[in-house]
């Protein structure tokens, strides 16, 4: 186990436009401001929804949409580095109309009906994504500040 312990930073509270890519206006919000390190937590509405499953025995993500406006019950993500660029990772639970439930990691190609953001940064060296042998993805390297 590795443990990287960080100074908890400038917390931003963001709102996205209609229209939005939800992962894709992260991303450009993180390189924009500087932000290579953080954790953050979201809600509102998507009028279309983008996600993926990773298949723990393929070591491939399946891809599914759907295609109606859906309720963010819960969003919660991190910012990190992945060849030197601020990489999202998010998952979401959705809901329809019926509440039924949905979920994954959010896809680019989600599209943002209303969405409010809480993103907290972390002071210190930012952890890198790195290929992990035996999951087949990129995870939290061993290059952080220690604890």
């Amino acid at each position: 186990m590795k443990v990287h312990r960080y100074q908890p930073g400038s917390i931003h509270l963001i709102r996205a436009d209609a229209g939005d890519d939800l992962v894709g206006f992260i991303t450009r919000y993180a390189a924009d401001n500087g932000i290579k390190a953080a954790w953050f937590t979201y809600l509102g509405a998507v009028q279309f929804a983008s996600l993926r499953y990773y298949d723990q025995i393929s070591r491939e993500y399946r891809d599914f949409t759907i295609d109606q406006r859906l309720e963010i019950l819960s969003g919660v993500g991190n910012v990190s580095l992945l060849h030197g660029e601020p990489f999202v990772h998010t998952h979401a639970v959705l809901a329809d109309a019926d509440g039924h439930a949905f979920g994954g990691h959010v896809n680019t190609g989600s599209i943002v009906w209303a969405l409010e953001i809480r993103l907290e940064e972390f002071s210190g060296d930012p952890p890198a994504r790195l290929f992990d042998e035996p999951t087949g993805l990129s995870l939290w390297g061993d290059d952080g500040p220690e604890a």
